[in-house]
């Protein structure tokens, strides 16, 4: 029985939907003990809030969604009481405020105060609808709705820091290590393909699944962290270096399988790597292993073994062996050096990488370098903040205009259904594909909740019915999105659905009248937020990955030219294929088969590969001989050249929504970088260098080679898509 409870209440579904139900409870008990007018308000917060799971620091996060609050209801009452009277005037401000409110609500970069503006436009977006009527009663209005969603803030943020508290800080690391887990099995399969290739079974394109999910996983955590906790977001930095090396630990792993051992490598060396690949295993189980907050990791002999390969491989070019081999041997000999080095130097980075991710309990790292100190403009939610401005004033002016029923659920309904569920899309959220359908699908619903509260409301006519029948709404809601990203629309409708049902307050006879009303308020703003989203800016899958893959394309040439840091470069170049692979999953389109999904999905992997490798190269190409780069700087211009060339072929596919073309081929500009490293090898100008220049020189060629081969593979992927049949915007 112990064993049941305690598995039972170790569900995180199970935990948050009893957090929610006592959350909402308490609010609703508050707001009532203080007899205040709608405690549908104190609900709604807390269910949104309690949308954050997290704990960070209680009292900043009150402060700022306090201030969101007063500073609406301040902005509702102003305007209301100064300029209804004057619509030229009240509605082009009201608009400003609301889309205002809206982007800096989801903007790119926002920490700690997203929900401050949320709670702005909310708050401003009631006072506005329950005062149009009566402007002389916008004070007492905006009192009581500021003292509604006050309650609503402090009971969710009281119950998520008291009850089975989250840290965000915890919950990436332990996501970090599933990620590294799947980079070790990687390695692992790579070793068995090394020394035994008959006995190999190598899943590549699982590992690459799996790790694909926990990248994505990790980025949602870390955007939730850097919204929920000011002690998360204090040390961005970190996170980002970590993803960052999560992510090249995980291409190096895979760049295992481009050279899987070659016959003349492995005769010369085969002692030295096994002791590595043991050493590498021994990395692998020092990082997975349990590690407590502030406990320092064992000491690794992956360095002294990957010296000892090292020395070896010195010997071998002393000793003329590699000068006298095929120049094809020697790069692939190279290559494969260079990979093993990359692999060691990656396994270092983690290290250092999870010694610097802050831990519960933990005094606070020391804080890296975050490339993003400066929020940019956001474009994906300007696009929703206008549109939740222009839903919020078609609201108002119906209200003044047709006076349609439940007109205090009409304005706020518009704006939340336009904004609330988008601030994880680009991680896999919902769009508004078939959102005339699902509209209608939705007033179905609502109309069928009106007629079974009409029936059962006699039965809910008791203070106890009343909060079991909320409890278990609650608690349904927080079982069934406990793990979901974001916000989708069907939980918004249950968020909103069970504030109209506390706004009726059951618990005392309602007239039939009065349900009926409320849901049509409810529908109303539905089909007005539902019109806007989906013909102004609508938000379309398959256009956000379009937009996604050219801002790769474009990034890979910005790399190649190397203006900007690359380590910033790479840091956007990891989360865009992620981001992709989300927005991937939400196309829905007869046009998009599976099998087609399964062709992009492999081009955006294509794509990873290509990043991984184009960043070693612009990473390792300044290590090159002097007298090597005179020889071959023009011939690598032209590699270049041609490489920009190709990416931006690519990019015109996806913008034209056409990818049967011929793309650029780099073998000409390939062939003449040979013939001049071969001149360069017979002419012994790299002799009088030491032996670790060679190598770079020889492991910076097979880059380019490597490179090539990575931008042909993805072309030859896009070559295969049919965008054409769901490129464009033909289900409403």
């Amino acid at each position: 029985m112990n064993w049941t409870r305690q598995d039972l209440f170790g569900d995180l579904r199970v935990r948050h939907g009893i957090k929610l139900g006592i959350a909402g409870l308490l609010a609703l008990f508050c707001a009532q003990v203080l007899r205040l007018p709608n405690a549908n308000w104190a609900i709604l917060t807390t269910q949104v809030l309690m949308n954050g799971q997290f704990v960070g620091a209680f009292s900043l996060k009150a402060v700022m969604r306090m201030a969101g609050t007063v500073a609406g209801a301040f902005v509702g009452v102003w305007l209301v009481s100064d300029y209804t009277s004057t619509p030229t005037i009240f509605l082009p401000l009201f608009f400003l405020v609301i889309a205002l409110a809206g982007y800096k609500f989801g903007q790119f970069g926002a920490r700690q105060v997203p929900y401050a503006y949320f709670l702005l436009g909310l708050t401003t977006i009631t006072i506005a609808s329950d005062a149009m009527a009566n402007p002389g009663q916008a004070w007492r209005i905006g009192l009581d709705r500021t003292e509604e969603i006050f309650i609503g803030i402090i009971c969710s943020l009281s119950v998520s820091t008291l009850i089975w508290p989250r840290y965000a800080r915890e919950e990436f690391f332990e996501a970090g290590r599933d990620a590294l887990a799947t980079i070790s099995r990687l390695v692992s399969m790579h070793t068995v393909t090394y020394f035994h290739p008959a006995k190999a079974s190598l899943d590549v394109e699982r590992s690459q699944d799996a790790f694909d999910k926990q990248m994505a996983r990790l980025r949602t955590l870390f955007q939730a962290g850097a919204r929920e906790s000011a002690v998360f977001s204090a040390r961005l930095g970190n996170y980002s270096a970590f993803l960052l090396g999560l992510n090249n630990l995980f291409h190096a792993g895979l760049a295992l399988n481009r050279h899987r051992g070659e016959a003349w490598f492995l005769e010369h060396v085969q002692v030295e790597l096994e002791s590595l690949f043991t050493a590498i295993a021994d990395e692998f189980d020092i990082l997975l292993g349990s590690s407590s907050p502030g406990k320092e990791l064992a000491s690794s002999r992956i360095n002294e073994a990957f010296a000892v390969l090292e020395a070896k491989v010195n010997q071998i070019r002393a000793q003329g062996r590699l000068l006298n081999a095929p120049l094809q041997t020697a790069l692939d000999f190279a290559g494969e050096v260079a990979v093993l080095r990359r692999l060691r130097d990656e396994l270092n980075n983690i290290r250092g990488a999870i010694e610097g991710l802050p831990r519960f309990g933990q005094r606070a790292p020391e804080e890296k370098r975050s490339w993003k100190v400066l929020p940019r403009i956001d474009w994906f939610w300007l696009g929703i903040g206008v549109k939740g401005g222009l839903a919020a004033v078609i609201a108002i002016v119906s209200l003044k205009w047709i006076h349609p029923p439940g007109a205090a659920n009409v304005a706020t309904w518009a704006w939340l259904f336009v904004v609330l569920r988008r601030t994880f899309f680009r991680l896999g959220a919902s769009s508004d594909v078939r959102s005339f359908q699902t509209a209608v699908f939705a007033s179905v619903l609502l109309v069928g909740c009106a007629a079974l509260l009409v029936v059962l409301t006699p039965l809910l006519a008791s203070y106890t019915a009343m909060n079991l029948v909320l409890f278990l709404l609650l608690f349904a809601t927080g079982f069934f999105t406990a793990t979901t990203t974001g916000i989708t629309f069907w939980i918004e409708l249950t968020f909103l659905t069970t504030s109209t049902f506390v706004a009726l307050n059951p618990q005392v006879p309602v007239p039939s009248q009065t349900i009926i009303d409320s849901f049509v308020g409810t529908i109303f703003g539905l089909w007005i937020a539902t019109l806007v989203s989906r013909l102004v800016l609508p938000v379309l899958p398959h256009r956000l990955l379009r937009d996604n893959l050219i801002g790769i394309f474009a990034r890979l040439k910005t790399l190649l030219a190397g203006d900007p840091p690359a380590e910033k470069v790479m840091a956007e170049l990891t989360d865009l294929p992620v981001e992709a692979l989300g927005m991937l999953r939400r196309i829905q389109s007869a046009g998009c088969s599976e099998e087609e999904k399964m062709k992009l999905s492999a081009v955006v992997r294509s794509l990873q590969r290509v990043v991984s490798r184009l960043g070693q190269l612009v990473a390792r190409r300044g290590l090159m001989p002097e007298v090597a780069q005179a020889i071959l700087r023009v011939r690598i211009a032209c590699v270049e050249i041609e490489f920009r060339q190709i990416l931006d072929s690519f990019a015109e596919c996806f913008r034209d929504g056409d990818c049967r073309r011929q793309f650029p081929s780099v073998r000409g500009a390939l062939r003449n970088i040979d013939e001049a490293v071969q001149e360069i090898r017979d002419r012994h100008l790299l002799g009088h260098l030491p032996s670790e220049a060679s190598f770079h020189f020889l492991d910076v060629i097979d880059l380019y080679h490597a490179s090539a081969e990575a931008l042909e593979d993805c072309g030859r992927l896009i070559g295969a898509l049919r965008v054409e049949r769901y490129w464009g915007d033909y289900r409403l």
